[in-house]
């Protein structure tokens, strides 16, 4: 504010903005003037010059303070711009509700792995259902004992299916059907 402002606004007795000079005064100079207008029976009085300047100064003030704020506090209105930029990206693309899926199902996938993991189990980074270190000790016998079952099946019908087909091959007597029986199997 200019030193003329300054002595020409203090120099009236009225003048409610005389203490006006920095922004928390502004209140303060609001007030009076409700004041003044309550007194005067609700008169409104016209802006003067140096009311004006004030004014003027304050929002200049006020201008130049809030910039400097902003400007000081990049990073965080950086990630607030980052994030709305990205929102009407997504909106516009029409990825909003794919992200929301994709939100769903992470959360899903975080309390399927808890729950599989009270269990014994985890996913490995291939996909394949592995143990954890607990459940390994704690079904370890159970697994090998129902792998062994599984494996010993196997073994067994692959042997049924040989033996099958020799005694078919042993019963046939045409060429063509030995072939037949025999080819799938070798």
């Amino acid at each position: 504010m200019t030193a003329a402002a300054t002595s020409a606004c203090a120099t009236c007795e009225a003048c409610p903005f005389e203490n006006v000079r920095r922004p928390e005064n502004l209140e303060l100079a609001i007030a009076r003037q409700d004041t003044l207008t309550t007194k005067m029976t609700k008169e409104s009085r016209p802006l003067t010059q140096e009311q004006r300047k004030e004014f003027v100064q304050l929002l200049k003030d006020a201008k130049e303070r809030i910039l400097s704020a902003l400007s000081n506090r990049h990073y965080k209105r950086s990630e607030k711009a980052r994030a709305a930029a990205m929102a009407a990206l997504m909106a516009s693309l029409g990825a909003t509700k794919l992200h929301e899926k994709v939100v769903a199902a992470s959360e899903e996938l975080r309390d399927s792995e808890k729950a599989l993991k009270s269990l014994g189990f985890r996913v490995d980074e291939r996909g394949a259902v592995v143990f954890t270190s607990e459940g390994e000790g704690k079904y370890e016998d159970q697994f090998n004992e129902q792998r062994d079952t599984i494996m010993d099946a196997e073994v067994e019908s692959a042997r049924k299916g040989y033996e099958l087909a020799i005694l078919n091959v042993l019963a046939t007597e045409s060429v063509e059907e030995a072939k037949g029986i025999v080819e799938p199997l070798v």
